[in-house]
């Protein structure tokens, strides 16, 4: 199960995501004070009201409401398996392990996704795809697919399948449309469908409990992620599965949840339809994320009655898109293109703008208001690409403006750039962001003391790669 941890015991949502109950803790009863039900007298032979015809009334409008949203989405929600290839094996009388037959394809992880185009493609969590080797997909309806992996990203956690046309046929499928997720009110009605456990065509329903909640899974040890938290009851299967306003438009891909007891315990986490559907497109434009540049240290800006909230400007790399657009060390920035941000929000809106866009920058210059507009730059284009074959990875050393701009100060190493899902790397769950500081003993500074580390590991025995990653810092076993 894939988890993730905001606190001791949170747990990231593992294949099927989407489960969706209207959660009512309690009776409620609707209507004014004084249509409210009193309780009867001993005595006076009454029969207490519950409610109001009314009340009733407006119930129903609200359940309408629900079963409208079901009904017109339910087609779009699908099931996915990921399926991974297992080698049969036999033992002698020693215990020793022979090969049986030829590998085949077994059930992996579950989860959820939704189609966003009739043309079928699906979105959906990265980590239900991320070991796959094949893919299927269910419709509500029980049709059954083949789905192509278009690309997926670490980082953001999402990843854009397309559902495979049988025997030529070009079927035309029930699609989803985004909704803005920046419209979303604290306490607004949210639904939310999926496969939780494996059940298909569940709803559930609940209200946006937060906005711009910061996660820091244990596992990724990212806190650059900005999500929408719900009590809408999402469980173990619910992953990639969307949350659907009263509209009936995604506002956001379900993707965690919080839980000491490994299911729904009322707080679950959505990632914002606008971030799904931009890394969406940059996704089937590129077969992957490719990430925007700006070229500036930043750092919440200090709340202390003379500064405005925002973020602050702390360094400005010279040459970079943020010194030509005239940004200046001591700028404190608002919004981003219309956005209000904090650190966490623009840096991950910059990396998944795509490279030669604009993007408008509203800000704060010794407290009189200013917008300027800046064409992002390639942030592959500040690394040189680093094949590391042995790894199964792309690396490269870290630069000082690299690691200003993934908010590190003073870290010397090597950062991950990609990893392949079959190679040593993501046995060892190294992911994309990743920077790798010491190998066994030996401190790496550069992608050649790297190599020349490598070349010294016995992969057999095993070797044991310090890593940062985000706030964290720890040690991950790296073996054959």
């Amino acid at each position: 199960m894939h988890t993730t941890n905001p606190f001791p015991g949170a747990r990231r949502c593992p294949a099927l995501l989407l489960s969706l109950a209207l959660a009512m803790a309690s009776p409620l009863v609707f209507g004014a004070p004084s249509a409210m039900a009193q309780p009867a007298q001993p005595g006076n032979g009454t029969t207490p009201l519950v409610a109001t015809s009314e009340d009733i009334a407006f119930a129903n409008r609200l359940s309408n409401a629900f079963k409208s949203v079901a009904s017109a989405l339910e087609p779009a929600v699908v099931h996915i398996t990921s399926l991974t290839r297992v080698q049969p094996y036999a033992y002698d009388f020693l215990l020793r392990p022979i090969p049986q037959g030829q590998p085949r394809l077994t059930p992996g992880n579950m989860g959820s996704g939704v189609i966003v185009s009739s043309d079928g493609y699906v979105v959906t969590n990265n980590h239900v795809v991320r070991t796959a080797q094949a893919i299927k997909i269910k419709l509500s309806n029980g049709d059954e697919y083949d789905a192509e992996l278009i690309g997926r990203d670490e980082l953001t956690d999402l990843a854009v399948l397309r559902i495979t046309p049988r025997d030529g046929q070009t079927p035309r499928f029930t699609a989803a449309r985004f909704g803005d997720a920046e419209t979303l009110d604290v306490g607004e009605w949210v639904v939310a469908i999926g496969s939780p456990f494996g059940l298909s065509n569940t709803v559930t329903a609940g209200i946006v409990s937060a906005k711009g909640r910061t996660v820091t899974p244990r596992e990724t040890g990212r806190a650059h992620e900005d999500f929408i938290q719900t009590d809408a009851a999402i469980n173990p299967g619910n992953s990639g599965g969307p949350l659907l306003n009263l509209r009936g438009e995604v506002v956001g891909i379900n993707s965690a949840i919080a839980t000491r007891s490994g299911g729904y315990q009322g707080i679950g986490f959505a990632i914002p339809a606008n971030t799904a559907r931009t890394v969406m497109e940059n996704i089937i434009a590129n077969g992957r994320v490719v990430r925007g540049w700006l070229g500036a240290m930043l750092a919440d800006a200090p709340r202390n009655g003379t500064s405005a909230a925002g973020v602050l400007v702390m360094e400005v790399v010279e040459g970079s898109p943020a010194d030509r657009a005239g940004l200046r060390e001591g700028d404190i920035i608002l919004r981003y293109k219309g956005a209000a941000v904090n650190e966490t929000r623009l840096r991950q809106a910059i990396s998944i703008s795509a490279p030669g866009s604009q993007a408008s920058i509203d800000l704060l210059r010794a407290g009189a208001p200013l917008s300027i507009n800046v064409t992002l730059g390639d942030q592959a284009t500040i690394l040189k690409n680093g094949e590391l074959p042995i790894m199964g990875m792309r690396a490269q050393t870290l630069t000082k403006s690299q690691a200003a701009e993934m908010g590190y100060r003073g870290v010397q190493g090597v950062v991950v750039l990609e990893v392949d899902p079959t190679g040593r790397a993501a046995t060892a769950e190294i992911s994309p962001g990743d920077i790798i500081v010491r190998v066994d003993g030996t401190d790496v500074t550069t992608i050649d003391e790297f190599v020349d580390a490598l070349r010294a590991v016995d992969f057999n025995r095993g070797s044991r790669f310090l890593i940062i990653r985000g706030r964290f810092r720890g040690y991950l076993d790296v073996r054959d």
